[in-house]
């Protein structure tokens, strides 16, 4: 306590040393008789001090910087230690980094020298550990910034109580009441020990955990932070808005243990996803939204090898296009084994050469297998949603961007989700009326449903307010939200909001430009003769297949209870370069939708093969079974990859509904049509079909019966052009559309009665050898018979 009085004045000054606490009130309640009262920023904030660090000018930080001193016997074999850890790794600066003493590094190896001296622990492990978190606080926290809670740094030598910090196998991990909640850096409640990789040697005490999000960090991430090396299970400082880390993060290549990135909202910076993210093999969680990894690609080589990723977080950022992507993501994301969330809200690709602005499309989200968690928000996207979404989902958020189409892929597809956030874009259509039935709502985990700002028809359906609402209100607790516009949501219906009270918009609902006019399907690459890839088929041996997955000889399901092998496929295109315009028909009873191109061959009631694009809604198919069932849905989708396999019957079971094997090469036409004027004959294209394939499919039934259905033989005898048509089918084709388009129906007719008149009797020795094979060899032997008779009484006349 100061006894001074007003007739004279104090001085003190504190700053330089390594002080802890702030001023004490017995000083700043006599402040007014102190001329000067300086400290370093701990002592300094909030408090009474006239001046701070290099302010209070007793120093200089360039000529005369606060001294260090040495102070313990044993602090020039600890200085040895540390100064062979920085020789130690390639992307360190050397050891003479620790001759200057405003270095980060010279301050923590004096920390360190200090703080460790006489301590019974001293060896190489806990040198390590404290000197690698006394650079990452020198280098984070200077004398002109602090860090918000910073509870026994540099203090205790014993690190593994300073707040952030867990250490694996040590007691004060439980003991320090000062020390935050590390599990509440982790995600699904992961505890960090849990995380550590303990078929590691010498593990007591190595640091496995360093948690300090929303702590005013400023400065650069040390890379010494590479010592830690694959002991570090855990790294979180998001919400730092003001710390550095820069290219070429050399020093993720020794984090092999490292499970769990959290970067969010700082000032890491890097050209976009850098590729030394592959660096951190055993990453499951990783965030870099709203940093400075930015204004650069998504680089699939980022996400190559990392198949333990769950979690990917890489929102608010501005990427770069990649000029082969083709609005989607890098392959080496998509196809992430274990991929389960995927956050990317608000998110801009730019063509860096044009400022041009592209946007994505969601396709890609049919192959992410694992996805549960998908967030699109006001992210600029293209297209309709996504069809099939994964069986896998259950959270799903495109708010606001963008996209148009209708729902009727929630109604439809197999996926059953608890929370869909679809406000704000472009959909039309009606409120599905089973849309209850699609979601899996619970108690546990109560729904959300939110559509308001679309362009949507008519009030919510019936059965959804009857399944999870009770006079209006949630149906015990099942429905967490349920959100739409005026329309939906009148006086009596079970809205539990309307349009802008729901909260996500403040007036207006955004304003995008209309959807583009469907373009035509592109000439090549199967346009107008073909499945979609996502179309289920389903086979004997292996189960139901996606039409990408099928291979030749595969046994497929041609109705009820048969199963006919694939022979050939007419196209097979898993690469196509371009898109093809597919309709996608859904039924009551359909696995999913059905995706074929429009002159495609589907089966109407009465077994009628009529092509797709013939049918309207109401109409009703033949499903596998034999019965029929209406459409209740039909829309345009594009895609990529097609494909046509051909059976015997020339039929296949394709989500549940039963289609041909061909289709029409006069748009919309059943008959076959000859000439100009536009001839009809009473012939379907998918007789033609099983005409014209009879020399094919004898063939290859031949090849199977002497040498035996395998995939080696069938893969031998088939081969495609550059746009995936099957040479069988290319050349016939190429004739046949010649043949029609000749003006003289007497040469066009004649030729075609010649030719169909031949392959007629191809197809009856095949169906002879398939089903009378005794008849055939007696039909042979007699021609042969007929033949030597002949020939006999040539010779006797003669």
């Amino acid at each position: 306590s100061s006894s001074s009085s007003s007739s004279s004045s104090c001085a003190l000054f504190l700053e330089g040393n390594q002080l802890t606490g702030t001023m004490p009130d017995s000083i700043c309640s006599r402040s007014s008789n102190f001329e000067a009262i300086g400290g370093d920023a701990a002592q300094c904030r909030n408090s009474c001090c006239t001046c701070v660090g290099y302010d209070c000018e007793t120093f200089d930080p360039d000529e005369n910087p606060f001294p260090v001193y040495l102070t313990s016997p044993q602090l020039e074999t600890i200085l040895e230690t540390i100064k062979d850890f920085q020789e130690s790794e390639s992307y360190l600066p050397d050891s003479s980094v620790l001759d200057d003493p405003t270095s980060y590094q010279a301050k923590a190896a004096v920390a360190t020298a200090n703080i460790m001296a006489g301590n019974d622990a001293v060896d190489d492990k806990h040198i390590l550990n404290f000197y690698v978190l006394a650079c990452l606080y020198h280098a984070t926290k200077n004398s002109d910034t602090y860090w918000i809670t910073a509870t026994n740094w540099l203090v205790s030598s014993d690190y593994c109580s300073w707040y952030g910090i867990t250490c694996y196998n040590n007691n004060n991990n439980d003991n320090n009441d000062n020390s935050t909640s590390l599990d509440d850096c982790t995600v699904d409640d992961a505890n960090v020990t849990s995380l550590f990789v303990t078929s590691l040697e010498d593990t007591d005490d190595r640091v496995v955990g360093i948690c300090l999000p929303s702590n005013e960090l400023i400065g650069m991430v040390p890379p010494e932070m590479g010592l830690l090396g694959g002991y570090l299970a855990l790294l979180s400082v998001d919400n730092n808005y003001e710390l550095l880390a820069d290219e070429p993060y050399d020093w993720f290549g020794s984090l092999t243990g490292l499970k769990q990135l959290f970067a969010g909202s700082t000032s890491w910076n890097a050209n976009g996803i850098p590729t030394a993210l592959n660096a951190l093999t055993a990453l499951e969680y990783f965030d870099v939204a709203y940093t400075f990894w930015s204004e650069g690609p998504i680089r699939g080589e980022a996400f190559a090898g990392l198949d333990n990723l769950k979690y990917i977080d890489i929102g608010d950022n501005l990427y770069h296009w990649m000029g082969d992507q083709d609005s989607t993501l890098p392959e080496e994301l998509i196809t992430l084994p274990g991929l389960t969330t995927l956050i990317m809200d608000n998110v801009r690709f730019l063509d860096p050469t044009t400022a041009t602005q592209y946007n994505l499309t969601l396709d890609f989200m049919e192959r992410m297998d694992s996805i549960a968690t998908a967030w699109f928000d006001q992210t600029r996207l293209e297209g309709s949603l996504p069809s099939p979404l994964p069986l896998s989902l259950k959270s799903f958020s495109i708010l606001g961007c963008g996209l148009w189409g209708n729902l009727e892929e929630l109604r439809t597809g197999e996926a059953r989700l608890t929370e869909a956030w679809l406000n704000g874009n472009q959909l039309t259509g009606t409120v599905p009326a089973n849309l209850g039935n699609r979601m899996d709502c619970s108690l546990e985990k109560p729904c959300v449903l939110n559509l308001e700002g679309n362009q949507l028809d008519g009030p919510m359906p019936t059965g959804l307010c009857n399944k999870y609402f009770g006079n209006n209100v949630p149906n015990a607790g099942k429905f967490r939200s349920l959100g739409g516009d005026a329309e939906q949501c009148s006086s009596d219906s079970c809205c539990t909001c309307v349009e802008f009270e729901c909260g996500f918009f403040d007036p207006p609902f955004p304003n995008f430009p209309p959807p583009p006019t469907p373009a035509p399907a592109p000439v090549g690459g199967g346009g107008g003769l073909c499945f979609s890839g996502a179309t289920l088929v389903e086979t004997k041996d292996r189960g139901l297949l996606r039409m990408d997955q099928l291979q030749l000889g595969d046994l497929v399901l041609t109705d009820a209870e048969t199963y006919e092998p694939i022979y050939s496929f007419g196209h097979y295109d898993i690469n196509a370069v371009n898109k093809a315009e597919f309709l996608q028909i859904s039924t009551e009873q359909s696995l999913g939708s059905l995706e074929l191109t429009p002159n495609h061959f589907v089966f109407k009631e009465g077994n009628q093969a009529v092509p797709a694009s013939s049918l309207s809604v109401g109409d009703k198919v033949v499903m596998a079974s034999g019965d029929s069932d209406a459409i209740v849905s039909i829309r345009t989708v594009t895609r990529k990859g097609v494909f046509a396999p051909y059976t015997y019957s020339g039929t296949i079971i394709t989500n549940g509904i039963k289609s041909s094997s061909f289709a029409t090469v006069q748009d919309n036409a059943r008959y076959v049509t000859l000439g100009t004027n536009g001839i009809q004959v009473p012939i379907t294209y998918h007789q033609l079909g099983l005409i014209f394939e009879s020399p094919h499919r004898l063939y290859c039934r031949l090849l199977w019966l002497v040498v035996g259905r395998t995939t080696t033989t069938t893969t031998t005898t088939e081969s495609y052009n550059n746009e995936g048509m099957s040479v069988w089918v290319e050349q016939p084709l190429q004739w046949y559309e010649w043949l029609i388009m000749q003006q003289s129906l007497v040469v066009s007719g004649t030729l075609l009665l010649l030719v169909v008149g031949l392959w007629c009797v191809v197809n009856v020795f095949e169906m002879m050898m398939l089903w009378h094979p005794a008849g055939l060899v007696a039909w042979v032997v007699l021609v042969i018979v007929a033949c030597r008779r002949r020939n006999c009484c040539s010779k006797r006349a003669t």
